[in-house]
Order: structure tokens, then C-alpha cells, then sequence
């Protein structure tokens, strides 16, 4: 099976499907599942309050990079899911990585779980997206020009 030529439209769609369930999880996640978890991993190496411009960058980027490298590619909701799995382990296996190698008192600890988070809420974000826009898509029969 191809994967489906998407739209612009449903490549912004699929991208703000990325941002909100993205924005929602992280938001969970650090602010109330895993605050205490950071915390007590990062210690003085966390600032007092977020900066806001790197941080909006982020979630600005990144989903763009689950749609273009994960969903444009995908073919089927598994292959979506298994690519923005694998984007979230790797965007994230960068970063903390880099962390574990270079910066005194980030643990592996903190590495195993930012990493495996990373690779679960790309994978959620990026399926939803697909699920919504891609497969809604193909059951309206909806196609790009060819």
C-alpha cells in the first residue's frame, strides 16, 4: 500500500492535531504526572519558571517534523504510530543523550524515562493524527490531485 498524498489542508490539520494532543500531554506530564520525577532528577539545573520562547519553539517545530517525516510517509495508523514512535525516541534520544554525556548530575534514570515519554506521546500525537485526518480522509474520500 502508498502512502495517501495528503492535502495542504490536511497537513495543517494533522499538524495542529499534533500540537494540541502534544501540548496536552506534556502539559500532564510535566506539570502534574512527573513534576515531582524532574524535580528531584534535574535539581539545580532546572530554572525557576519556563522560557517561553524556546519552549514555543518547540512545540511549533516538532510537530511539523511528526507530520513531515512520520505521517506524510506512513501508509496505515501502524506505520504512522511506529514512525512517530521511532521520531520521539531519536528527537528525544538526541537531547537526552547529549545530556547523559555532558552535563554533570543528569542520570540515566532521567535519560530511560524522557526518552521512552519522547517516543510515547510522539506516538500518540502523530496516531491521533493520522486516525483523524488521514483515515477520515480515505472513509470521505478525500484525495489529493494527482
Amino acid at each position: 500500500m502508498t502512502a495517501p498524498r495528503l492535502t495542504l489542508i490536511q497537513c495543517l490539520a494533522a499538524y495542529v492535531v499534533v500540537l494540541v494532543v502534544m501540548g496536552a500531554l506534556d502539559g500532564l506530564w510535566l506539570g502534574w504526572l512527573a513534576s515531582a520525577f524532574y524535580k528531584q532528577e534535574l535539581g539545580p539545573l532546572m530554572t525557576d519558571s519556563v522560557h517561553v520562547v524556546p519552549a514555543a519553539l518547540y512545540y511549533l517545530l516538532y510537530p511539523a517534523a511528526i507530520v513531515y517525516l512520520a505521517l506524510m510517509p506512513a501508509s496505515t495508523f501502524g506505520a504512522a504510530l511506529r514512525r512517530s514512535a521511532v521520531l520521539g525516541l531519536t528527537a528525544f534520544g538526541v537531547y537526552d543523550l547529549t545530556n547523559l554525556a555532558t552535563l554533570r548530575g543528569y542520570s540515566a534514570t532521567m535519560t530511560v524515562v524522557d526518552m521512552a515519554w519522547g517516543s510515547f506521546a510522539s506516538a500518540l500525537g502523530g496516531a491521533a493524527a493520522f486516525h483523524f485526518i488521514v483515515g477520515r480522509g480515505r472513509r470521505l474520500k478525500v484525495s489529493a490531485p494527482r
